[in-house]
């Protein structure tokens, strides 16, 4: 049986992702907006010899995959999907908004309204 593919986002600098990976899961697709956890993200990878993932890094606000590209990463999913890989979807929506330092804003706040498009 083939590894499950795992399109990552909100991936910080990975550690969610390197744990599945040491797991029997393959990360395909990663998405993380902030430029600096995506560039710890890749330069930890290139250090312990991980390849890149299948599909790359984008570096973007996680609703551009619900709407302009879109068809974009559908085409990645139908791609696993045809190998007979089963397809997963791994993240760490932001969470300020849901605690104290956040004001309790919770789904109203700015990154709290990330977590209904994760």
């Amino acid at each position: 049986m083939n590894k499950p593919s795992v399109f990552s986002f909100f991936s910080g600098c990975g550690i969610l992702d390197l744990g599945f990976e040491r797991s029997g899961y393959n990360v395909v697709f990663v998405n993380e907006f902030s430029s600096a956890f995506l560039s710890a993200y890749k330069y930890s990878r290139t250090k312990m010899g991980i390849a890149p993932p299948k599909y790359g890094y984008a570096n973007t606000d996680v609703n551009v995959f619900l709407n302009e590209r879109s068809d974009e990463l559908t085409g990645y999913i139908e791609q696993e999907r045809s190998k007979g890989n089963l397809i997963g979807f791994i993240g760490g929506p932001p969470c300020p908004d849901f605690s104290v330092g956040g004001k309790n804003r919770g789904r109203d706040g700015d990154n709290g309204k990330l977590s209904l498009s994760y």
